[in-house]
């Protein structure tokens, strides 16, 4: 990130609702030697805290002071207002637990905007907090958080557990520039802070939760220190429209931050409002791990915005691996190594064996000894180009990259070898050794994880160099040797030539919401950063959630998937699962260019196939090509006006979907499609919605 805009952040020490939030819970178990205090805030009179006399206020839990192996328990379906600040700490093997009793749903502690957090500790170890829906919803948005726990004076705390809590609608602050731009960088829906000269945490897991509508962003680790905190665990959470900054991790020595979801950040009830946020990034950490990690559809911001970020005083490896990202404004990855102004570092960064969808974008520079090692990605980036500015000492090695066309960084100090060049991507003047530019024959998972994959005639198998300390496994989980040749891209595996299903065959988004324009996949010059809008097609009878039925074929629900998420498939030869007898296959889409027809196969159950020819008329057609059908007319689309980041506006015209169909013999049963085979360019292509049988 721009080194003004964290500047803030230096002198401070700086939906998946249901799976979390409605889960019916149990009575819970007190820990040996510890009492169960209960708290029903439904309940008319105050009582004691038993079972059979429940407290029924705030204002008694904040009272006691709670002894290792205590729980308190709030009744599941109820509702507390105000602050929980219980006192008290736990022991090693005996902590204190804050958790739910009855059945129903989580029980809701709201802040409402009256105190900074709704669940605060400070200075208490050995706590658990799960299976609470916590709130700090307010009109008015200040430095807020819904669970903080934090460390203000000179011991170390240790013990602290955060987990399957759902945290929505906390009214953090949006805006990291200004008087008050330190606001933002404490807001969180879970926040974990040091204070400047403390001690730190030695043991913190946040993992398991859902936090959705956090203004500032989901879950930082925050602080300035000499110290570093140790044992820091951030897994398995999801975070769904939070309005800043995924997940930061601040003065932590081997942090693990895994498996965790972000969708949609700078968007929700309290939105980002001006400055710079990221994904998932470490400042001032040593050794930081991310992996398995999931970033989409960010918000665009002045220059980040991207779903990856090793960023300002980290020291040893910054490493991401196994992770994946799709359409974030500001795409890929952010080099800050140096405090984002090109000086020295001693720093190294690894990121291997990621994949990134429409996500190419790779920024800043650093210098000195510190070495970028980017090698086994996958880059399938078919509507935008790739942008390379990083400076300094950079390895590429083993990639994949498919876009339109690649920009590559004028600073000669990188090196490439054994890189895939496809779909107008050319590799930099400087060259490289190895380089392949024939068709990778990418395939999407079978599992419909919408990763990526190799068929088995790829170029790409057993052709890249061997690279040491490689971490030993690929992005799925297949062995890596250090000493063979291994294959490109970030599959590893045999060849695999799945029939993929429709849903695990989505290449591509063409639909967002007009809240998210930057989320769109049609980003080629041709097409200047064009999706067609939700609301857009709703106003013209295409409705997400209702069936759609043109040329007398039941194409299903419209558009099943959230909004902004991968949406429809791009023909590129792929054989797709579409079972069913009858007269004719339908085929909803549309086309980037004017009378495309292109040829594709139909496979039988009986061993048999035949070949057809597919037109989809252009989105922007005003009447049909010969034998497509009008589906629906958009009256705009939306736009955003730089490939990354940028403004976005709506762009007038129109703009259609059609549907086709092919005929089909009788008395067979059809049992798989392949689709034309297009170069993967939204320049020139066919895209697919739906495929059925009538």
């Amino acid at each position: 990130m721009k080194a003004q805009l964290r500047a803030s952040l230096s002198a401070l020490g700086a939906m998946a609702l249901g799976a979390v939030g409605l889960l019916a819970v149990t009575v819970p178990m007190a820990h040996a030697a510890g009492t169960v205090y209960y708290v029903d805030c439904s309940a008319a009179s105050d009582g004691t805290g038993s079972s059979g006399s429940p407290w029924n206020a705030l204002t008694d839990p904040d009272g006691h002071v709670f002894a290792a192996g205590d729980t308190l328990s709030f009744k599941a379906g109820t509702t507390c207002h105000g602050a929980l600040t219980p006192k008290g700490s736990g022991a090693s093997g005996s902590p204190i637990t804050v958790d739910a009793y009855g059945s129903g749903a989580a029980p809701v502690i709201e802040g409402g905007g009256a105190t900074e957090a709704t669940v605060h500790l400070v200075d208490q170890s050995y706590w658990t907090i799960k299976g609470l829906k916590v709130q700090n919803s307010s009109s008015t948005r200040a430095q807020h958080e819904g669970i903080l726990v934090e460390v203000a004076g000179a011991a170390n705390q240790a013990g602290i557990s955060v987990t399957g809590n759902e945290v929505a609608n906390v009214a953090g602050w949006g805006d990291k520039t200004g008087t008050n731009a330190s606001w933002f960088s404490y807001s969180a829906g879970i926040a974990v802070r040091v204070a400047t000269g403390s001690g730190v945490f030695n043991g913190v897991s946040v993992s398991n939760n859902a936090i959705h509508d956090a203004g500032g962003g989901g879950i930082k680790v925050e602080g300035e220190t000499t110290a570093m905190n140790t044992g820091v665990y951030i897994g398995h959470n999801t975070l769904t429209a939070d309005g800043g900054d995924g997940i930061v991790v601040h003065d932590s020595d081997a942090p693990l931050v895994e498996y965790n979801t972000a969708t949609d950040l700078g968007l929700g009830a309290y939105p980002f409002v001006a400055g710079n946020f990221a994904g998932m990034w470490p400042y001032h950490s040593n050794n930081p791990t991310f992996q398995h990690n999931t970033v989409g559809t960010q918000t665009g911001v002045v220059n980040d915005a991207t779903a990856w970020d090793c960023d300002i005083s980290n020291t040893g490896t910054c490493l991401y691996q196994y992770n994946y990202s799709y359409n974030n404004a500001g795409g890929f990855y952010l080099d800050c190594l140096s405090g984002c102004g090109g000086a020295a570092t001693t720093t190294n960064a690894v990121l291997r064996y990621n994949i990134s969808r429409d996500d190419c974008r790779f920024t800043n520079s650093s210098t000195g000894t510190g070495t970028h090692y980017i090698y086994n990605n996958t880059f399938f980036c078919p509507g935008k180009p790739i942008t390379d500015t990083l400076g300094g000492k950079v390895v590429w090695q083993n990639n994949i990259f498919v876009a339109p066309t690649a920009s590559w960084a004028s600073d000669n100090s990188a090196t490439f070898t054994a890189n895939t060049y496809y779909g107008g991507v050319t590799a930099p003047s400087s060259g490289d050794t190895a380089a392949h530019t024939a068709d990778p024959q990418l395939i999407n998972d079978a599992a419909g994880t919408l990763a990526i994959k190799l068929h088995t005639a790829s170029p790409e198998r057993g052709t890249g160099a061997v690279v040491a300390n490689n971490g030993g496994k690929d992005y799925f989980g297949n062995a890596v040797s250090a000493t063979t040749a291994p294959n490109r891209g970030a599959y590893n595996g045999p060849g695999d030539d799945s029939v993929l299903s429709f849903s695990a065959a989505l290449t591509d988004t063409a639909v967002t919401a007009d809240a998210n324009r930057w989320a769109g996949s049609l980003n080629s010059a041709t097409q200047s950063g064009k999706s067609f809008s939700a609301t857009a097609l709703a106003a013209a009878g295409l409705t997400k959630g209702t069936d759609v039925t043109a040329s007398g074929i039941d194409f299903g629900p419209w558009h099943p998937q959230p909004l902004d998420a991968t949406d429809n498939t791009i023909a590129t030869g792929q054989t797709i699962a579409v079972t069913g007898t009858g007269t004719k296959l339908g085929i909803l889409g549309f086309s980037t260019t004017h009378g495309v027809t292109e040829p594709g196969t139909l496979h039988f159950t009986d061993g048999t196939s035949q070949p057809f020819t597919l037109t989809l008329s252009d989105w922007t057609d005003t009447t049909p090509a010969t034998g497509d059908t009008l589906v629906a007319k958009a009256a705009y689309a939306n736009q955003h006006t730089s490939t990354y980041n940028g403004t976005t506006t709506t762009a007038s015209g129109s703009f259609s979907i059609w549907a086709n169909t092919v005929p089909l013999p009788s008395g067979k049963t059809l049992a798989s499609v392949t689709l034309p085979n297009l170069p993967a360019s939204n320049a020139t292509s066919q895209h697919v919605f739906a495929m059925a049988v009538g």
